[in-house]
């Protein structure tokens, strides 16, 4: 009997690891946008002037990022 309760509290503790160990691996794969500088102030702008600024985004998630859409301010 104590030997079998033995090999049942060894199994409990094992299947409690391996539970433990799978949750900590599986973390849900989002993408995180991130942009350095989010506005830009062009100040004044006569009518017909072509502007033009570069925003740096990064992608600081652990999936792909897809910008399907921008628009201007």
């Amino acid at each position: 009997m104590k030997c079998l309760k033995g090999i049942l509290c060894q199994c409990l503790v094992l299947m409690l690891w391996v539970a433990l160990t799978q949750a900590a691996g599986e973390k849900e794969a989002i993408p995180v946008i991130e942009v350095e500088r989010p506005t830009y102030d062009f100040h004044q702008v006569t009518q017909g002037e072509v502007v033009k600024h570069d925003f740096r985004v990064f992608n600081r998630g652990n999936a792909p990022l897809e910008i399907k859409n921008v628009k201007p301010g």
